[in-house]
């Protein structure tokens, strides 16, 4: 078994985001997605999902114009 030694390992943080704070940062990772590092694409996928999953087509149109 070979092992990639330039992988980083993973750490894990607890932390409870409100409502706020998502809007917040779905609306900073969209306005700065062209120059959004690679390692953040994952987190800013997630946040975009826990928009679209919390509102309407409707509202998430307008969130974002």
């Amino acid at each position: 078994m070979i092992l990639d030694s330039n992988k980083e390992k993973d750490i894990s943080l607890s932390y409870t985001f409100n409502e706020r704070e998502i809007k917040v940062l779905a609306r900073l990772f969209r306005k700065n997605q062209a120059g959004l590092p690679l390692e953040l694409e994952d987190f800013a996928f997630k946040i975009e999902q826990i928009i679209y999953n919390s509102m309407s087509i409707e509202e998430v149109e307008t969130f974002y114009s």
